[in-house]
């Protein structure tokens, strides 16, 4: 065999392991975007976020292999039908896997801001005062605000929305946790909102935040809003679930009989 012919070989299989790559991360890619496929009982079938975590698992490509990853745990354990205990395992690979690639890419905000999505979504499963002795809700607090210092835009203020949703929703645990405050709440949640207010968790929580700093004017018209808002497709179980919020926070709060 000539040496051009085994250098064509090689060309030849280098081209065919990257399109196979190439068409693992596409698939993975597909069929994260269709999660929201069917839906039952108010949870999204595992059927599309199944085979986008297994393809995902296919590719060698970095930190996309990570980030989508770290992505899918989350919804499924979020958003299916998943026992208590199977959600604790989820977040657990979840948590060490980006435990893992923050120390290979420290400075890649989607990384670290899944990293401490799937951290919060496994702490809210803990007692509170068990995940304030145990350090839990300062180390996310961390993780948020290194996502926001990276990039506060991503995933629609998801950062500045995950911290500001803490001081405002974490109770004050005297000797123990004493730093959440509704008007620091206020701000980050105002400054998630600007940065997209299409994005209904960050108009409901704005609007919580607005309600319990006594600007109950503003936070009527809000919640208003959000309640008259129709669901996005790729968002639908999120948006579903922050409108009805809305709807039960607003009926509490503001409804005349």
């Amino acid at each position: 065999m000539s040496y051009k012919t085994i250098i064509l070989l090689l060309l030849f299989l280098i081209f065919q392991i990257h399109s196979y790559a190439q068409k693992s991360l596409d698939s993975a890619e597909y069929y994260l975007k269709h999660k929201h496929a069917e839906i039952k009982d108010g949870y999204a079938t595992n059927t599309n976020i199944n085979k986008a975590i297994y393809h995902f698992k296919q590719i060698k490509t970095e930190p996309e292999r990570t980030i989508g990853l770290l992505k899918s745990y989350e919804f499924k354990a979020s958003w299916t039908d998943c026992s208590q205990k199977e959600k604790k395992q989820i977040y657990k690979m979840a948590i060490d896997l980006a435990e893992e690639k923050t120390k290979e890419f420290p400075e890649n905000g989607a990384i670290v801001y899944w990293y401490a999505a799937n951290y919060a979504r496994w702490a809210n499963m803990l007692d509170i005062v068990e995940a304030a002795q145990n350090n839990v809700l300062n180390e996310i607090k961390k993780l948020s605000q290194k996502a926001i210092t990276l990039d506060e835009n991503y995933n629609q203020a998801g950062a500045i929305r995950l911290l500001g949703g803490m001081y405002l929703e974490v109770p004050n645990i005297p000797l123990i946790i004493e730093w959440p405050s509704d008007k620091k709440a206020q701000k980050l949640l105002k400054k998630a909102y600007k940065i997209a207010p299409e994005h209904t968790a960050n108009q409901f929580l704005y609007a919580k935040a607005l309600h319990k700093n006594d600007k109950n004017k503003k936070a009527e018209i809000l919640f208003k809003d959000l309640i008259e808002k129709k669901s996005r497709k790729e968002y639908y179980l999120v948006d579903e679930k922050y409108i009805n919020k809305g709807k039960e926070y607003f009926n509490d709060n503001f409804k005349v009989e």
